[in-house]
């Protein structure tokens, strides 16, 4: 078995922003790396990423070093800094190596929280930056595959970025759980799905702290890590489906990712309710109120082109294989993120509770699939 990260991290550095690969025209605005107490945060027109604590507090694992040396939280990891920055391929391949990955595709750690910036026309650079960053250093490398980032504040640079990062190499696009404080259904968004869905590229909706609505009721990054990183994955699911974007681009390949896979029982099942509810009951008080969506919910996951996630330890995993069946489940180790542990796939290969045919499935058929590998 041939086993397959489908969603591993690499760490922004300078050379990612770089004047090899950000437009001329935001260099002056261009993130910058500072470094205070052991730690490094980037600045952001004058604003600290991370920011641990206090309102709206995201914990980001970018940057891991400050003038070449390791920060006081990479330090701590298994990684070198090589690997965890891509500066040396060969160190990212041979921790996969130990780690038995044959194959690893990267997303990255800047962006997962939203906004960087009030600027469009920046956040639009920074992306460009950091897909053209990975477009050269990996290209269409035989195991180190990549996703493209997008600012879905700026539809049509989006689309631009889809198709040249197809181009460039990359295997699908990620997008967080909302596009800041719109759901991932609103109507300004479906020329991205469609220049994605064009591409044959898979739209990944990662955990992330996406929207300030619900990012900013937090002050401590314990329940935020819990709500406004993991929830989103969760409003992003149900908006896809109940905004009919799954019936314009019933094609389009769609992953769920690091939020686990223990909440679809709960999520389909309040969905398949309440779309019943809708349509027999509430609509025929007020006709506007009845479904968008054309399906109740499970049928779009039998489709085959939903997939999801999961923790090596999630209890509920064998229940979930039984829902939705063993090819639509992938494997993700995090790597080089600091919550992660080592050789993970392991311990999916251990329980006695997943049979072998899904094993094979989780580690090696469905990311081929997903990622048209």
């Amino acid at each position: 078995m041939h086993i397959i990260d489908a969603d591993g991290h690499v760490e922004e550095n300078p050379i990612t922003f770089s004047d090899a690969y950000f437009d001329p025209k935001w260099r002056a605005d261009r993130p910058s790396i500072i470094g205070m107490d052991g730690l490094a945060y980037w600045m952001i027109e004058e604003k600290l990423y991370p920011r641990r604590v206090g309102r709206g507090c995201h914990n980001l694992g970018t940057p891991v070093s400050y003038n070449g040396k390791p920060t006081r939280h990479a330090a701590r990891k298994p990684d070198s800094l090589e690997s965890m920055e891509l500066s040396d391929l060969s160190a990212r391949l041979k921790i996969m190596t130990e780690e038995e990955l044959e194959v690893q595709v990267l997303y990255p750690t800047l962006f997962l929280a939203y906004p960087l910036s009030s600027n469009p026309g920046l956040v639009t650079a920074m992306c460009a930056s950091y897909n053209r960053w990975l477009g050269d250093r990996l290209g269409k490398h035989e195991r180190l595959k990549w996703v493209g980032v997008v600012n879905l504040d700026d539809i049509p640079a989006s689309t631009a970025q889809a198709r040249e990062c197809k181009k460039m190499g990359a295997v699908g696009m990620m997008v967080l759980g909302t596009a800041g404080d719109d759901l991932l259904d609103n109507p300004r968004l479906l020329p991205f799905y469609e220049a994605v869905a064009a591409e044959d590229l898979a739209l990944a909706v990662h955990v992330g702290w996406a929207a300030p609505a619900i990012n900013n009721l937090f002050t401590h990054i314990y329940p935020s890590g819990v709500i406004a990183f993991l929830m989103p994955v969760l409003m992003g699911f149900v908006s896809l489906m109940s905004g009919g974007v799954l019936d314009r681009f019933p094609n389009l390949r769609v992953v769920f990712l690091e939020a686990g896979c223990q909440w679809i029982h709960f999520i389909v099942d309040r969905l398949d309710h309440r779309f019943q509810h809708s349509a027999k009951n509430l609509s025929q008080v007020v006709s506007d109120t009845a479904p968008i969506q054309k399906l109740p919910a499970m049928e779009y996951v039998r489709r085959g082109n939903l997939y999801f996630s999961a923790e090596v330890e999630d209890k509920l995993l064998p229940q979930v294989l039984d829902l939705i069946g063993e090819k639509q489940i992938v494997f993700g180790s995090d790597m080089p993120h600091g919550d992660r542990e080592r050789f993970a796939a392991r311990e999916l290969l251990k329980r006695e509770d997943v049979g072998e045919s899904a094993k094979s499935a989780i580690l090696e058929k469905n990311p081929l699939a997903l990622y048209r590998l």
